[in-house]
């Protein structure tokens, strides 16, 4: 992939605009038009806003499905700035499920896959702070009085076979126990006695997770495992336990449960994208001045290299899309699932906009909600040009046949209709 990106928009129909690299290449859809569902050799992924986690469905061209995510972190505080849609009667794990049976008619799911263990990526188990004034846990009572959230609402009417998060099956390293693990160790064990797949996830790998139905027809389709609890893939045959060095350097045995995050990058043609979970570097210590940190992020990039499209580390926060993992991606579009405000700071905007890490082009900035609070306060920075929707919205990402062109759809996220706010026609 040339990082000129030498012919961005394909076409623009229904927008009758030329562009080269921007949002002024968009398409508004028609009037009543509906996404239109995924077909054979289609590579569909699904962005899916609640307003409370991050939740992301992808069906690969043979038909194979994955949920990889499904989070539930309510704050009273943020709901004016962004909404639980489509509305706040349901979890976000509920409105997960119902999205991902309008676009997926089986029952069961071919892979399920947990980026690190945190309320808005799995949901928790911390029922007891539910009453607490400014309490960021909700969850549903079933009938037989178990507590849900999150995943577990997709898991009463989906099926899955295989299983993989970062740290399975040495749960809790680097003092991580946490209530998102609580809530989902038990279903897991449960699930494994019946029939679920369990494998740890193997960095460096490549089709450890793959096509399942045909996978002969595509061969041009690949997935590489990148990153997992701080290992990181040594781009030949073998990885490197990053987090083992810095605990060995540091004597701090606890690392950030988003450093751990899984990430992987899957390819289609030429068309590549990678999802890593809230991958981050660790600072350097204010108490320990011989401690620089660890650029962890950082080092990740380089193995990542040039993606089409880029899932925003951590949501796109101050603390992640380094300089040098932007530099090192320089994707064409950048797209995330927002749950808070602050998850639309400036300086990572900036970042993703600039000209000078994307040589030649300006990449598209997607996430699924820019916070009227947050449009204002960044109204006429240069970085606002690229973004592609400031309203609530689903992002799919339709990577057409061949995987030399793709599509992105804005579906509306205040109903469950799957129209078409907008729509942009993109090649690789």
């Amino acid at each position: 992939m040339k990082s000129t990106r030498r012919t961005f928009i394909k076409s623009c129909a229904a927008a009758g605009v030329a562009g080269t690299c921007g949002i002024a290449g968009h398409a508004e859809a028609n009037s009543g038009d509906v996404y239109p569902g995924w077909k054979p050799g289609e590579l569909d992924l699904h962005f899916v806003y609640t307003g409370c986690g991050e939740n992301m469905f992808y069906r690969l061209p043979d038909g194979t499905a994955i949920l990889n995510d499904t989070g539930d972190f309510y704050r009273p505080r943020d709901v004016k700035h962004v909404p639980l849609l489509p509305s706040p009667e349901r979890l976000g794990g509920e409105w997960m499920s119902r999205y991902v049976q309008r676009v997926y008619h089986e029952k069961v799911i071919d892979y399920l896959m947990f980026s690190h263990w945190h309320a808005d990526h799995i949901g928790h188990a911390t029922f007891d702070r539910q009453e607490t004034p400014g309490a960021a846990f909700r969850y549903k009572t079933l009938a037989d009085g178990t507590r849900i959230n999150g995943f577990l609402c997709v898991a009463q009417d989906f099926g899955f076979k295989r299983y993989f998060d970062h740290q399975y099956p040495a749960r809790g390293m680097y003092k991580t126990q946490d209530a998102s693990m609580d809530l989902l160790a038990p279903w897991v064990e449960a699930q494994k006695a019946k029939g679920l797949i369990c494998e740890p996830f193997r960095v460096g790998a490549l089709n450890q997770i793959a096509l399942q139905r045909d996978p002969g027809k595509y061969a041009n389709f690949s997935i590489r495992n990148i990153c997992a609890n701080g290992r990181l893939w040594d781009g030949k045959d073998g990885e490197r336990d990053l987090a083992a060095e810095y605990v060995a350097r540091t004597g701090d045995e606890r690392i950030p449960q988003n450093t751990l995050s899984l990430g992987f990058v899957m390819q289609y043609g030429k068309f590549r994208f990678w999802s890593g979970g809230d991958t981050q570097n660790i600072p350097a210590s204010k108490k320990n001045t011989k401690d620089k940190g660890l650029a962890y992020e950082d080092m990740v990039g380089q193995r990542v290299g040039p993606v089409t499209l880029c899932k925003m580390n951590h949501h796109g926060c101050s603390n992640a899309m380094s300089e040098a993992f932007v530099r090192a991606v320089r994707a064409q579009a950048y797209v995330s699932c927002i749950w808070c405000p602050g998850q639309v700071h400036e300086s990572t905007l900036s970042r993703m906009a600039s000209r000078e890490l994307h040589p030649g082009y300006a990449p598209f900035i997607l996430p699924n909600l820019m916070p009227q609070c947050q449009a204002n306060r960044y109204r006429g920075r240069d970085f606002m040009k690229n973004i592609v929707t400031t309203g609530p919205a689903h992002v799919v990402v339709k990577v057409l046949p061949g995987g030399l062109s793709y599509r992105i759809y804005l579906l509306e996220a205040h109903d469950e209709s799957m129209r078409i706010i907008r729509r942009l026609d993109c090649q690789v």
